[in-house]
């Protein structure tokens, strides 16, 4: 090969780019790594003040790494992180290019080889990974374009602290993980909060004596493909709500009502400074309660045989069915003036950009990458971190190593 030519060239230094370089360079595949930022990125610059990890730390761990051992079963927040990382990349050796973005990626005229424009030059490989996150974007719905001006209206991504925000209420639009866990903290400074809430399945933090996060790896659940899922299409659904925050606890909707936080149901528009919501209100919280009574049936079963001994199952209001709850009326308009909301958070998800990825049959017509655990259609291009790339947990940091070694491995064998 060529000195000219690399084996391969890495897109991103999150979890899934660090893995694969980790690989990579196990197998003796020359390369480089491209991150717009330093590594962890999103991690950096796009999560609130108080952000911990949802996943206990003996999750966290990338290839050849322990990630805080000490304590396996904590919540560690971002800045641990991404020191790990840091150190990760320092103690490995991995090539790094750090603050270089790629421009666009393309097959050479009448070659195989892949030119990749970065911001600092260009550079010629064999293979490309594609590892610059899938969800990094922010989204927000058509409605967010009519948003009542005056307001202050920003996205899960932008979002620091209570402190930053302008007088008055929130309304917090979207009910899944970052939701939730914004939610609590604007109710724990003394905000008043409005919720627009959607259909987001929930688990229990603690189930008989452990994480819900040991017992859903003992029963296959992170290891699960969209092969075998019940109805592909639940490979769209968002993660189940909980929260590593203060040692970890269950969220519900019905325990942030109990909180003080006033629900609605789905956000349709809005009609000058009124909002108007989905009569889903009831729809919501009963998916709610109906995703954690089937998670907590699967693993009752499977503790029973596995561990027959474990303690009996904790007491848990806030994931008790609430007739209350069930009984709530919300309005399905509300004026923002009258109610005194002064700011928006949109926690309404993330999505991909792969604008700059031109290598004819990488991606759709919607710009989606196409390809079969993470190999692409377009011979040399290989995706990692997205989610149910290879299975659910693809998309955490749990799921880079295997995701990783595979499609170094696969890049290996090509060369």
């Amino acid at each position: 090969m060529s000195k000219d030519v690399l084996g391969a060239v890495v897109v991103g230094a999150g979890q899934a780019g660090l893995a694969a370089s980790y690989h990579l360079k196990r197998l003796g595949v020359e390369h480089v790594r491209l991150e717009r930022g330093w590594p962890g990125e999103s991690w950096r610059t796009q999560r609130w003040d108080s952000f911990v990890l949802n996943t206990t730390n003996d999750m966290n761990a990338l290839p050849g790494s322990a990630f805080d051992l000490d304590t396996p079963g904590a919540f560690e927040p971002t800045a641990s992180l991404v020191d790990y990382f840091d150190e990760y990349v320092r103690s490995n050796n991995l090539p790094l290019r750090a603050s270089t973005s790629a421009i666009n990626a393309s097959r050479m005229p009448g070659s195989d080889l892949i030119e990749v424009e970065t911001s600092a030059g260009k550079l010629v490989s064999r293979n490309l990974v594609v590892a610059s996150g899938a969800q990094n974007v922010p989204l927000f719905p058509a409605a967010a374009k009519s948003c009542p001006a005056g307001l202050t209206s920003m996205h899960a991504a932008d979002y620091r602290n209570p402190g930053a925000l302008p007088d008055g209420a929130v309304l917090v639009i979207g009910s899944g993980q970052s939701g939730c866990q914004i939610a609590e903290e604007l109710l724990a400074a003394g905000r008043t909060v409005y919720m627009s809430t959607s259909k987001v399945g929930r688990v229990r933090r603690k189930i008989r004596g452990k994480d819900v996060l040991y017992w859903l790896r003992q029963i296959g659940f992170m290891s699960q493909t969209v092969a075998n899922l019940p109805d592909p299409a639940m490979q769209f659904a968002k993660q189940p709500i909980t929260t590593g925050v203060d040692g970890g606890h269950t969220v519900s909707l019905q325990s942030l009502w109990r909180a003080g936080t006033t629900l609605l149901g789905r956000l349709e528009s809005f009609e000058g400074t009124r909002a108007v919501f989905r009569d889903n209100l009831q729809e919501n919280i009963r998916f709610g309660d109906s995703f954690s009574q089937n998670i907590l049936a699967q693993i009752g079963a499977a503790i029973d045989k596995m561990e027959p001994n474990a303690p009996p199952l904790e007491l848990d209001p806030a994931d008790d069915v609430d007739p209350g709850a069930l009984e709530l009326s919300a309005p399905t308009e509300l004026d923002l003036r009258e109610a005194g909301i002064g700011s928006i958070i949109w926690t309404t998800g993330f999505g991909a950009n792969y604008d700059w990825l031109s290598v004819d049959g990488a991606t759709d017509d919607n710009g989606r990458p196409i390809h079969t655990d993470g190999v692409s259609a377009a011979s040399g291009v290989y995706f990692l971190g997205n989610p149910w790339l290879r299975a659910r947990a693809s998309a955490l940091i749990y799921g880079a190593d295997a995701d990783g070694a595979a499609i170094a491995e696969h890049i290996a064998a090509g060369l």
